[in-house]
């Protein structure tokens, strides 16, 4: 393909285009060409934009159960926002695509049949009928102008969400940082970051709403015919400060655009529950991985009688990935026929750090400092301390249990193999709790979890055999 450095770009016809007075070519030859451009776009975010979740969902997993306090609520966010815009982004871009589609069929029947619908030919309708439907629908003409206008509006409104959605991520992640810089200043990390962060959110909201407040009372001190040079200059400097918190400059064109030439009250409706939404959805998927179903379809085997019978995240040969975020103690399978049980309990931060602090005093403020064999042996009685396990009712000590690392399930925890050879071949309970002493309710509450099991010992008999 050859390019002309040498004249202004042509058209096919040869005639110069017309070009504004910078020399760049004039905005009516750029909006001829502005449908082809919105359709190339729109058709690479929609496939690229449905392959960001799941992405964003296993590095969520990955991440999440190493993290707690403020690191937890920055990496769930991230994962929220990330996940809410890619799904409400792809699904707009892809309503898009179908509006252009539909608008590229109606230039293709204009073109086919200039005189558009002709109404004296459809007998199958009365008067009417057709006078109803001639003023609804129009022309031809109009119907194309209407598809065209509804795709550009759509377009800018989802480049404006994008834009304003990932402002929105970088304000929460300054707030995060900021907050988390104060609390590793002054101890107590998590708790006085999250204290902070709040604080600077509300001084966020409270600045705000005192630039709405000076806007009325510049109004009325004016109509009163009474100076107001103080309430200027304090509105100014909160509009340069936000201009800066808020990509104002970028937003502010297709904002202010849409908001000033369709409903307004419609649009910041839109514009709040599409932003909201986008939120939402990110912990929808949260709970349609942790939940079975999202539909509660089942009166007979309900989720009570299954946590009182079996589940597959208890069994490592069962697993799967749905079972991502459910980190429960873990046994090889359902079936054992070996000498010895392993069992696999996992160390959660974000739930045993808070217990820690309070169960083990062998720690230092809920930290293990200890080195060597020290540190190991400190890691057990915590843990003990955290958790009770029983078999068929008969309490087994954590005594020989070590401390593992799990990189294929991306977990660490206690690891112990408890002796099997006595017991009787069939069905047996393990049963474990953690917090046996905590409420009913809360982050902290008492949890228990119940693993049924089958002994078959002919294989370790005869492994004992040999």
């Amino acid at each position: 393909m050859q390019h002309e450095t040498d004249a202004a770009p042509r058209p096919v016809d040869g005639t110069p285009m017309p070009a504004t007075p910078s020399g760049r070519i004039s905005f009516e030859r750029l909006r001829e060409r502005s449908d082809e451009l919105e359709l190339l776009i729109s058709g690479l975010l929609v496939f690229g934009l449905f392959t960001v979740p799941g992405r964003l969902f296993d590095a969520w997993v990955s991440n999440t159960v190493h993290a707690d306090g403020m690191a937890q609520y920055a990496i769930w966010f991230g994962f929220a926002v990330g996940v809410g815009v890619s799904y409400a982004l792809a699904a707009a871009f892809m309503t898009h695509i179908a509006i252009r589609g539909y608008w590229v069929g109606l230039i293709g029947l204009k073109a086919t049949f200039p005189d558009g619908v002709r109404w004296d030919r459809l007998t199958s309708m009365g008067p009417v009928s057709r006078g109803y439907q001639r003023d609804l629908i129009g022309d031809i003409g109009q119907a194309i102008e209407r598809a065209d206008r509804m795709a550009s509006i759509l377009f800018a409104m989802s480049i404006l969400m994008a834009v304003t959605i990932a402002g929105i991520g970088v304000t929460a992640i300054a707030l995060m940082v900021l907050g988390s810089l104060a609390g590793a200043l002054f101890g107590m990390a998590d708790r006085v970051a999250l204290i902070v962060g709040v604080v600077l959110y509300a001084l966020f909201l409270a600045g705000t709403l005192a630039m709405v407040v000076c806007e009325k009372m510049i109004a009325r001190r004016d109509a009163a015919g009474r100076p107001s040079d103080g309430l200027h200059r304090l509105l100014l400097r909160l509009l340069r400060l936000y201009s800066v918190l808020v990509p104002q400059r970028l937003i502010g064109p297709m904002q202010l655009t849409l908001q000033s030439n369709l409903n307004g009250r419609a649009f910041l409706f839109v514009y709040a529950f599409v932003i909201g939404g986008a939120m939402v959805i990110g912990g929808l998927q949260v709970i349609n991985s942790v939940k079975f179903s999202l539909l509660q379809g089942y009166e007979v085997i309900t989720e009570e009688a299954v946590d009182h019978g079996m589940l597959g995240a208890h069994y490592e040969n069962m697993r799967a990935e749905h079972d991502a975020l459910l980190r429960y103690p873990m046994i090889p399978s359902d079936r054992i026929a070996e000498t010895h049980l392993r069992l696999f309990i996992p160390h959660q931060p974000q739930r045993d750090n808070a217990l820690a602090r309070r169960l083990c005093p062998m720690l230092t403020d809920g930290r293990n400092t200890a080195e060597g064999a020290g540190a190991t042996r400190n890691a057990i009685d915590c843990m003990a301390a955290m958790w009770t396990v029983s078999i068929d009712g008969v309490a087994i000590p954590l005594d020989d249990f070590v401390p593992i690392e799990r990189r294929d399930l991306g977990m660490r925890g206690l690891v112990g193999y408890i002796p099997l050879g006595e017991r009787q071949p069939g069905r047996h309970n393990l049963a474990l709790t953690w917090n046996a002493d905590g409420d009913e309710t809360g982050k902290q509450r008492r949890r228990e979890y119940r693993i049924p099991f089958w002994f078959i010992p002919q294989i370790a008999e005869r492994v004992q055999r040999d």
